[in-house]
């Protein structure tokens, strides 16, 4: 859950703490089906997004940061133009 927690934040050194601590306990191939599974639920929630299902408030909060901290203006409802 530290990894996932970790590649869901800013932080590279929270990020890569966690990697190292996840590839010591179930190792290289472990880690990339966790970094695989990860991806897939980013991949979903951008399907779903594309399709119009309504974003959660976490959801837009999150890419309403990130989208200040590149410089982009902030989106009605979290979504793209």
């Amino acid at each position: 859950m530290a990894f996932v927690d970790a590649a869901m934040t800013l932080d590279p050194t929270a990020t890569g703490d966690a990697r190292a601590a996840l590839l010591e306990a179930i190792g290289v191939e472990g880690v990339v089906d966790a970094a695989a599974v990860t991806a897939m639920f980013q991949l979903n929630t951008r399907a779903a997004d594309s399709a119009g299902i309504p974003l959660e408030a976490p959801t837009v909060e999150s890419r309403s940061a990130l989208g200040e901290l590149l410089g982009f203006d902030a989106r009605e409802g979290g979504r793209a133009p």
